[in-house]
């Protein structure tokens, strides 16, 4: 039997004329989509599992002025903060605040040598990188600078008396990016000398 070297998805249909080139990349495409539903499927599953396993809330615009108000009003000048650092980087966070100002911080037991980054962990730091999420989760693919985001999903729990930010993790889906940090110990110092 003599076999035809033409690819059979140009076979003629059923009026006879060849298939188009488009029926060959099907199966690529519905791949492709299935692949997509199952990652936002995944996003949604997690999400609700997460706000039912008793997790912390989704956080909103109101929750998170409610938390800075409360940090304006009752937040101690001098305090230790040890934070617990998740997502795409790791890691352990203490930070020493005397008068309002940062005074020593390590990562991972190291004292990073650029004394910038240290105010960034203290608690108006963290109050202040998540008010600044709150703004860029309304644009994205713009403000991660990463064309498949397509929504950013946030969950924070405040501490009820003075509002730092007891735990807090980002999620930005359709992108790999991830933030998690949570707050394993704060205590106030009393005595400004130290």
């Amino acid at each position: 039997m003599i076999t035809s070297n033409k690819d059979p998805d140009s076979t003629p249909a059923a009026g006879g004329a060849p298939l188009p080139s488009a029926r060959r990349h099907r199966p690529r495409a519905i791949a492709l989509g299935m692949g997509l539903g199952l990652f936002v499927a995944l996003a949604v599953f997690f999400a609700i599992r997460r706000s039912s396993a008793g997790g912390p809330p989704q956080l909103t615009q109101e929750a998170y002025d409610a938390a800075v108000r409360r940090w304006d009003a009752h937040g101690p000048s001098s305090y230790d903060v040890d934070l617990e650092l998740g997502g795409n980087r790791p890691g352990q966070i203490h930070v020493e605040v005397r008068g309002g100002e940062v005074t020593h911080m390590t990562r991972d037991g190291v004292e990073p040598k650029q004394k910038r980054t240290w105010d960034y962990w203290s608690v108006p730091g963290q109050l202040e990188t998540i008010g600044q999420e709150l703004e860029m989760a309304r644009d994205p693919a713009g403000s991660f600078k990463a064309p498949g985001a397509s929504q950013v999903v946030m969950w924070a729990e405040f501490d009820r008396e003075l509002g730092y930010p007891r735990q807090y993790d980002r999620v930005v889906l359709g992108a790999d990016f991830e933030v998690h940090w949570k707050i394993t110990r704060f205590d106030r110092v009393e005595s400004e000398d130290r």
